[in-house]
């Protein structure tokens, strides 16, 4: 298996299949990349353009191609020793019509051979729900919904089912004889013949003999399985081959809704069946079943269970075994119950017993001083942590806090980021999450009566203190699982230390929280009691897997949107508040242990996620190195655009933050054009038209997220239509020519210096201790926002052509000396990052292990720059490389054309050496 020196992340979709991705290998190879790292190729809903939204894990997604297609892939990588990094999905599946193991669960309930894959509350303290699952699919409550005759049942192919507008469902089995049975005054007038009528009543009769699907002995669980599938196939065996039944069935599944007493049997029908379709807006406080975050039809797994993992993972397991795959990025891992116990499984089957950590990436979101743990099972991360402690380096610290407080001013918030950041994980905790925690407090009520600790307290003062504690907790979540059932070290700490603030806070009872903390922490003692024991640790897991959904959505989602001093800080596992000033200290301290303890862990520039690509972050960065001009443009801007705004309830909208907040995307993507039209720089006005559709959409999402003038659950209708006017107005030349004109030349101030720090970056990105992983489209200048912003179709014809024009750059010194100097010149086109990018990637294909296992020793220049460089040394067997970055050049280079070589900014700096490293030194 080749080392995996380098990934390259490929969006798979309909329109971007794997022939595609084997058309880029010798693309990919010729650049340096060692190994593609793909999305979830599994079967997802049709048309899915993530492939996250998993059907069916036993087959390949046929949108993308064909097993021979994945076969030919490998092989083609194979030719080149390359290899593939497959994303996998292991916490939650479609909760959809074409997953058909849901399909299967939502006809038998409890008595499917599925039940077990789907972390459904069967047990529900509702009685509405003992036994069955809510949907909330409906649009309005139940009743309205059918009143208007917007439930109907419908019969296809022998297959009777409920539908609602796109959605569609089946019947339990067991159900179908009162449709059936009004199918036979219709077979006797379509059919002269009865014979197939009284197959039709063989049917009938055995499905109304089934037994029911609460019935739980195994003996009765797999009659009911083997009599219901060998009927249904008769039944649609004989509505295929005769037509008259399959038109009785019809008539008679639309008479379910229909007529004088047809709206009476409709409901009948819906209330007899597993599934209780209710109005959506009941999702938050009442779904009885574990989504991915707040998503309803994705619905959690329950992965801990040895034959779930070994259904859902047979097939790719296979094609590791077959040699196709070489290594796995797992998706959400903190949303499993056990997460270590995951990793562990995965990597035997996998990889089997094998020295070193197997290469296995986890989607671990690490808050800013956390670590993996060192008893998992895999290489490392998949990089956030990475790119956030290299974002720092190239933040101005005396420059954000003078951002900071003219953000303060504008918006008149006085809140720190930390505030901010506890409301909104409360306040998700209490509307989108609040199903999960009104569970939660169910459990710990049931563990109070089982240990009588203390005195009965009530379901609500449980869930605050739940939700009060999972607020101050400064991590997604802990670990405490069957192996360490009581929490010790640094999960002890966090446990504590949450508690503690709670406490302080005073909102939550003290008593509850008592009962909490002993529950979370747990004692020797309890161990001694399975039964308390027991409930104790489930609970425990559940808290944990509660806890990462509502830091995810409380801030990733929340805070990083409402919350816009400076946005490029406001990344997935990011802390705003975090310390600048010990960022390069922060940097080299973090690469040091990564060299030592995870030397193959993935290191993240974009990805999928980021809400910003690295080239936009590195832009922003710059607006820290120039406080004042940015506060001047911002004041002038404001001032320029305030006729587009609208006035609402007495306030202009959009307000202060948000339009603060759309000011800063705008300049984010703006292009650093060439063309000069009426005195400035501007873009084509196709190039405009384009920007302005990219940043509607981002504005709209953008101020969803942030959930404070309008949200996805309920949007304000006034309010997105003066925010889309504001933005559509404000980028269209006829009407903001002056701000236009403005704008691009902030941008030309700035764009240079924010090509020199993604230059910056993408070095260190390459020679960090770990995996780098580019992401697609990377390797020239990536101009975009959130998804789907980030996932618009990428021009490899350009790149290719663009990388044969640096492959054939001259070798001689003096001619190279002259290409690079053009490069340098002409940074917009992209060439100059191709190159750098190039060079690294096949520097560590040269020199593998310098890179895989090198050691790692912070270098400081000296001198008046000396603070305006980064640099280190890699060590291994006597190869050494020397890694030297420039930073913050913004506020020495008033002219926007100079380079970040000028000796006015070098002169007198210099870079001690370490006593070992005392070679010849090749630049």
């Amino acid at each position: 298996m080749p080392p995996i020196l380098s990934t390259y992340r490929l969006q798979l979709h309909a329109g971007f299949p794997l022939v595609r991705a084997r058309e880029l290998v010798p693309y990919l190879h010729r650049l340096g990349i060692t190994h593609i790292h793909c999305s979830p190729i599994l079967q997802a809903r049709r048309g899915s353009t993530h492939g996250y939204d998993v059907a069916d894990p036993t087959r390949l997604n046929t949108e993308l191609g064909s097993e021979e297609d994945l076969a030919g892939l490998a092989a083609d990588l194979k030719a080149r020793d390359m290899g593939l990094v497959l994303d996998i999905v292991p916490n939650h599946m479609a909760a959809s019509s074409e997953n058909p193991a849901w399909e299967d669960v939502l006809m038998h309930g409890p008595a499917s051979a599925y039940a077990r894959w789907f972390d459904v509350e069967w047990r529900a303290t509702e009685r509405e729900l003992r036994f069955r699952v809510m949907l909330p699919v409906l649009g309005d409550q139940r009743t309205r919904v059918l009143q208007r005759n917007e439930i109907s049942v419908g019969a296809h192919d022998g297959q009777v089912r409920v539908q609602y507008y796109e959605h569609s469902f089946p019947l339990d089995p067991s159900t179908l004889p009162p449709v059936l049975e009004r199918a036979f005054s219709h077979c006797d007038r379509l059919l002269p013949d009865d014979e197939f009528c009284r197959i039709l009543r063989q049917i009938t009769d055995r499905l109304r003999r089934l037994p029911r699907r609460s019935n739980r002995r195994p003996a009765a669980i797999a009659r009911r399985r083997e009599i219901a599938a060998a009927e249904l196939s008769r039944l649609r065996e004989l509505c295929q081959t005769v037509p008259e039944i399959a038109e009785a069935v019809g008539i008679a599944a639309e008479e379910f809704g229909s007529g004088r007493n047809g709206p009476m049997r409709l409901r009948r029908l819906l209330d007899s069946q597993v599934y209780r379709l209710v109005y959506w807006r009941r999702a938050a406080r009442e779904l009885n079943y574990r989504r991915f975050f707040d998503v309803n039809d994705l619905i959690a797994l329950h992965m801990e269970d040895p034959q779930v993992f070994t259904a859902t993972h047979s097939l790719i397991l296979e094609w590791k075994h077959r040699g196709w795959i070489d290594g796995f990025r797992i998706d959400h891992p903190d949303g499993l119950l056990d997460p270590r116990e995951y990793f562990q499984r995965l990597a035997d089957a996998a990889f089997g017993p094998s020295e070193g950590r197997p290469p296995i990436f986890v989607e671990k979101i690490l808050s800013p001083a956390e670590w993996p743990r060192r008893d998992w099972p895999v290489a490392g991360t998949t990089g956030y942590d990475f790119l956030n402690q290299t974002e720092g380096l190239f933040i101005s610290p005396d420059g954000y806090a003078a951002i900071e407080q003219e953000y303060r001013r504008i918006i008149r918030q006085p809140l720190e980021f930390s505030a901010i950041a506890r409301l909104a994980k409360r306040r998700v905790l209490e509307s989108a999450l609040s199903a999960g925690v009104r569970r939660l407090a169910e459990r710990l009520l049931k563990l109070s009566a089982i240990t009588k600790a203390v005195p009965a307290i009530k379901v609500h003062a449980l869930a605050v203190a739940i939700v009060e504690t999972i607020a101050s907790l400064p991590v997604y979540r802990t670990y405490v699982d069957s192996t360490t059932p009581v929490a010790r070290g640094e999960d002890r700490k966090l446990l504590e230390a949450a508690l503690s603030d709670a406490r302080q806070r005073g909102r939550a009872q003290a008593d509850a929280l008592d009962l909490l903390a002993a529950a979370l922490l747990g004692t020797e003692e309890a161990l001694r009691d399975p039964e308390v024991e027991g409930v104790r640790l489930r609970f425990v897991q559940r808290f944990q897997q509660v806890s990462g959904p509502a830091t995810a959505k409380g801030i990733e989602d929340t805070a990083f949107y409402s919350y816009a001093p400076l946005l490029s800080r406001n990344e997935v596992g990011g802390g705003p508040d975090t310390d600048l000033a010990r960022a390069v200290a922060d940097f080299h301290a973090a690469n040091c242990r990564r060299a030592t303890e995870w030397p193959g862990t993935m290191l993240a520039a974009t990805t999928h996620d980021t809400k910003r690509t690295a080239d936009v972050r590195s832009r922003l960065d710059v607006l820290s190195e120039l406080p004042a001009e940015w506060a001047h443009a911002v004041e002038s801007w404001r001032r320029i655009n305030l006729a587009h705004k609208h006035e609402l309830n007495g306030q202009r909208a959009p307000d202060p933050n948000t339009v603060y907040h759309v000011l800063q995307a705008i300049v984010g993507v703006w292009p650093r054009s060439t063309q000069v039209a009426s005195g400035a720089v501007r873009p084509d006005e196709d190039c405009v038209a384009a920007l302005r559709e990219r940043l509607v959409q981002y504005s709209l999402k953008a101020a969803r997220e942030a959930k404070v003038k309008t949200s996805w659950t309920d949007p304000d209708q006034e309010f997105e239509a003066a925010l889309q006017h504001y933005v559509e107005s404000v980028l269209t030349p006829e009407l903001s020519s002056e701000f236009l004109a403005d704008l691009s030349n902030f941008v030309r101030r700035i764009g240079r210096h924010g090509m020199w720090n993604a230059l910056s970056r993408a070095l260190l990105h390459l020679t960090s201790p770990g995996v780098p992983d580019l992401y697609q489209g990377d390797e020239l200048w990536n101009f975009a926002l959130v998804d789907p912003d980030n996932r618009r179709p990428v021009q490899y014809d350009v790149r290719a052509r663009l990388l044969e024009v640096v492959e054939a750059g001259p070798t001689e010194d003096d001619e190279r000396r002259d290409w690079l100097t053009d490069l340098v010149a002409q940074v917009e086109d992209g060439r100059l990052k191709l190159h750098l990018i190039r060079t690294v990637l096949h520097l560590r294909r040269h020199d593998p292990q310098l890179f895989l296992t090198g050691s790692y020793t912070p270098l400081n220049a000296e001198g008046p720059s000396g603070h305006q460089v980064i640099g280190f040394a890699r060590q291994q067997n006597g190869q050494r490389a020397i890694v030297l970055a420039p930073r913050l050049l913004a506020s020495r280079l008033s002219d926007p054309d100079k380079r970040p070589t000028s000796s006015e900014i070098w002169e007198g700096t210099y870079l001690p050496l370490p006593p070992l490293a005392r070679p010849l030194w090749r630049k």
